[in-house]
């Protein structure tokens, strides 16, 4: 029971820095080292431990991964791809409903923080302020930016889910695949319907995906050659935006201000704070007593994953965070000693559907930010959705999802 109390005030800490703001990546760090100290173990480990780390070819793959689609992500947005699939969107046929699901979508599909205030000023000529509350383009931009979060291999958050728990990419996508069903769903029963579409019905289907192809080629391809072909995502990524460089040419001052960002130390300490606190509560075996909690305390296992994971969303906002956190947290029900693909499903759904519950969510405060909205009716708007979503995959869950398919 003590270890559980160690765990307890390592979670404690995590809290209570992420409340003050302290970097994710810098807390996980922490956390870990604390980790270490209170399980007693020696400082030549604690430094051998970390230097595993810095070696592995997890931590390496991963890191590259991220800073070159953070890279994919920048320079689209810097050569005008976004300003095409703008374009596009508004002559697809649907009127006012498809733009304001198809542009946040799009613009999902690069993936880049803060990405919804790119697609809410583009929601906002659609649903303008005289005719629509502020609050409800907030809540249809937000919903619809993050549909594709759920299996999107280039995310960050599905490529590390499936880094950490040792799962091909393509697993965890169609493990998660019917949560974005879902949400499209939900998002046009709750959202979207209500959406006057008299305007601009008579629009076109070819040409302007053609045009969004010409938009999200990069991203296309990278994916495209990782599905066929049996080569890692980094190198496929790496094609891509070679490929995109050659034919778009783009200046040395862009190319200079993108590879500053993307190239940033933030993005190695927030892999290495990640990878390092799980490798520091598996060499203290500090996770096992986690299942303790089953046992001792005669919680269920399905409940501890959901408050575990549901927690870490909402304190980070982020999903490569709470997945880092959480995952780590929940090795024992999730990837420790054997996979459990139902944990993981449970565990990636409660912690999405805590991070964008999350007033943390970078998108949620840019989002209500731009629109001037209230923030406690956004969430009024997208609650019942959210719940729903959840409850759904709950159910699938419930029922022994993911079946052996999947496997």
């Amino acid at each position: 029971m003590m270890d559980v109390v160690k765990l307890i005030i390592v979670f404690v800490g995590i809290v209570i820095a992420l409340r003050k703001n302290l970097f994710v990546g810098y807390t996980l760090f922490l956390a870990g080292l604390l980790v270490a100290v209170l399980f007693n173990l020696p400082w030549n480990s604690i430094l051998l431990t970390y230097r595993d780390v810095l070696v592995s070819e997890r931590f390496l793959n991963l890191l590259g991964v991220i800073v070159l689609i953070t890279f994919l992500g920048k320079i689209s947005k810097e050569i005008g791809s976004l300003d095409r699939l703008v374009i596009a969107s508004k002559k697809l046929r649907g009127g006012a409903r498809t733009a304001a699901v198809t542009m946040p979508l799009l613009v999902g599909m690069m993936p880049m923080p803060g990405g919804a205030l790119l697609s809410a000023p583009l929601i906002g000529k659609v649903l303008a302020a005289d005719k629509y509350p502020v609050e409800f383009a907030s809540a249809v931009n937000y919903w619809s930016r993050h549909v594709i979060e759920f299996f999107w291999p280039i995310y960050p958050g599905v490529i590390l889910a499936a880094g950490m728990t040792s799962l091909p990419i393509k697993t965890v996508m169609m493990m998660n695949f019917p949560m974005t069903i879902i949400m499209l769903i939900t998002g046009y029963i709750f959202l979207i319907r209500k959406i006057d579409n008299q305007i601009d019905g008579r629009g076109q289907i070819m040409e302007p995906l053609l045009e969004i192809l010409a938009g999200v080629w990069p991203i296309v391809l990278a994916i495209t050659i990782y599905a066929i072909f049996p080569i890692s995502l980094l190198i496929s990524v790496t094609f891509s935006i070679i490929l995109l460089l050659v034919i778009k040419r783009p200046s040395v001052p862009i190319l200079k201000s993108v590879s500053f960002e993307s190239f940033s130390p933030r993005f190695f300490m927030l892999v290495f704070g990640i990878i390092s606190f799980q490798q520091m509560l598996e060499v203290t075996n500090a996770v096992s007593s986690i299942n303790l909690l089953s046992t001792e305390l005669g919680l269920p296992s399905a409940l501890i994953i959901i408050l575990v994971a549901f927690s870490a969303g909402m304190l980070t906002g982020m999903l490569v965070a709470l997945i880092g956190l959480s995952f780590s947290i929940l090795s024992g029900y999730l990837y420790q000693p054997d996979i459990n693909l139902g944990n993981i499903f449970l565990a990636f759904l409660a912690g999405y559907v805590g991070m964008i519950f999350s007033p943390s969510h970078f998108c949620l405060i840019l989002t209500n930010e731009f629109f001037k909205s209230n923030l406690t009716r956004v969430y009024q708007k997208f609650a019942l959705p959210l719940i729903i979503l959840f409850l759904f995959g709950f159910f699938l869950y419930f029922m022994g999802y993911p079946w052996d398919i999947l496997s």
